[in-house]
């Protein structure tokens, strides 16, 4: 019994003592896992390089309910986290926002921040950073300006409005339109106006239908001085192809005309100097003829007058 005891004991002292060991393994197996899990999940790096801060200058007219805790995007990727909201001693304000080190690259200086809704017109609100492609920014003292994004409910609110401007004069228009046609009509029913009294004085009816009743009476009369006319026009058509004809017989006729004018007008010259040829011999004859001394006449002064010459003297040009 003394000896059972005895060897439950030193069992006992066995385990005790095998068992700090076994915790201190436990613990260090635990500290190598905790320790992979770190380097694992980028936290010792993180922990080594600090995070970027980037200044954003919040609007004048407001800051669309952004407040410590909203997210900064860039290009729709969770890039940086707004730490702090202060207020310039000038009056405006601006926002710290601490930037993972890997966007530092996509941020410049002509990146644009804007101010917008996670659900477009309801939700937190985020910054939304566009990329860049200009300088680098200074990380020392890097500053962009954002802006508000357009509120959908104020630019469905501004529609609504320019309709009602809009609308609201037509309507206005319309209810004119319709007051007075109610009170033309109204008028014509008192018979005042033209169509009024047509509408409610048969006099003017009967009027109406005596005059159309005169005026088939003259239809009926112009009748045969409209088949007269006929007649006068065929007759002129008659005459016209007449002369279309003798206007063609003329035309056909030209040519030959033309041509005995031609032979005449070549013969003419001919003609005019045997004419001028047989006058001259007429007056020698004539001449002559007065000189005969049967007819009373003196041959020898003719023939002196007829052989004389004018002296030098007397020669002028």
């Amino acid at each position: 019994m003394v000896q059972k005891q005895q060897s439950d004991g030193i069992r006992q002292l066995v385990r005790v003592r095998y068992a700090d060991e076994w915790v201190g393994i436990l613990v260090l197996v635990a500290l190598v896992i905790l320790l992979g899990a770190v380097i694992e999940a980028g936290v010792l790096r993180d922990w080594l390089t600090p995070a970027g801060r980037l200044r954003i200058v919040l609007p004048e007219n407001g800051v669309s309910g952004l407040s410590v805790g909203d997210d900064l995007e860039v290009m729709g990727i969770h890039a940086g986290t707004v730490r702090r909201v202060r207020i310039n001693p000038s009056g405006g304000m601006y926002a710290i926002v601490e930037i993972d080190p890997d966007i530092e690259p996509y941020i410049r200086r002509d990146s644009t921040a804007v101010i917008r809704k996670r659900f477009v017109v309801a939700g937190a609100s985020y910054i939304d950073v566009s990329r860049g492609t200009g300088d680098k920014l200074d990380w020392s003292y890097a500053v962009l300006s954002a802006t508000n994004a357009p509120n959908p409910a104020d630019t469905i609110t501004q529609t609504f409005s320019d309709i009602r401007d809009r609308v609201i004069p037509v309507l206005d228009n319309a209810q004119h339109m319709m007051a007075t046609l109610d009170a033309t009509i109204t008028d014509m029913h008192a018979g005042k106006g033209s169509i009024g009294r047509l509408m409610t004085n048969d006099d003017l009816i009967r009027q109406a239908e005596q005059m159309i009743t005169s005026l088939n009476a003259t239809v009926a009369q112009l009748t045969p001085i409209e088949k007269q006319l006929a007649g006068v026009m065929d007759k002129a058509s008659a005459s016209m192809t007449n002369v279309q004809k003798a206007t063609g017989d003329l035309s056909n006729a030209t040519p030959a005309i033309t041509h005995n004018l031609q032979d005449a007008s070549q013969q003419l010259p001919v003609l005019l100097v045997q004419a001028q040829t047989t006058a001259s011999s007429l007056q020698k004859l004539v001449d002559q003829m007065r000189g005969l001394w049967i007819l009373g006449g003196n041959g020898n002064k003719a023939a002196k007058h007829a052989h004389a010459r004018l002296p030098a003297q007397k020669v002028q040009p």
